[in-house]
């Protein structure tokens, strides 16, 4: 007999007037939702939009770390960075057209950079089929090595939130 294993996830949303919701979950904190204004969300609030963006870096980061593990791949430190494109044409509906995730990620050797490297290139559409996602979001990895004199004596690197660079240069213009 096949075994098939299915997870629930259950959220809770409350509208809290004009165009602003709050989303609750048993796990964690709620989130204060803002339809966006002038292409942004209001300070304070996440757009629905930034919330798929960051489901897509957060399953990302988590996929990969497992098939780090797998692979006995020595993470040393990794931060990432993502962006999703809307673009929205009269008489149309608003849809994404980019999905990108920009990994970093620091290793001690180059036979497990080169595992690291392999891991991203199939990671996308295997967790992404179109099945789900009707857009398989890219992810462009950057890779480094680094020896024991990069580290900090009391071991791997301490991750700093990612600095948000409005100015950088994305291949799809803006």
């Amino acid at each position: 007999m096949t075994s098939i294993a299915s997870t629930q996830f259950e959220t809770r949303l409350q509208w809290q007037g004009k165009q602003r919701g709050r989303l609750y979950t048993e796990q964690a904190a709620a989130v204060s939702l803002g339809d966006m204004e002038r292409g942004r969300a209001p300070p304070d609030l996440w757009a629905p939009e930034e919330l798929l963006v960051a489901a897509v870096e957060g399953r990302t980061l988590m996929a990969f770390l497992e098939q780090a593990q797998a692979r006995g791949i020595e993470v040393l430190f990794y931060q990432s960075s993502a962006l999703g494109r809307r673009v929205e044409l009269p008489g149309h509906a608003p849809r994404i057209t980019d999905l990108i995730v920009r990994p970093l990620v620091a290793v001690r050797g180059e036979a497990d950079a080169e595992q690291v490297l392999s891991i991203f290139e199939t990671l996308a559409s295997e967790l992404f089929p179109s099945s789900i996602l009707r857009l398989t979001p890219r992810i462009e990895p950057v890779v480094e090595l680094w020896d024991s004199q990069r580290l900090p004596e009391s071991g791997p690197a301490s991750p700093s939130p990612p600095t948000w660079r409005p100015d950088t240069v994305s291949p799809y213009g803006s």
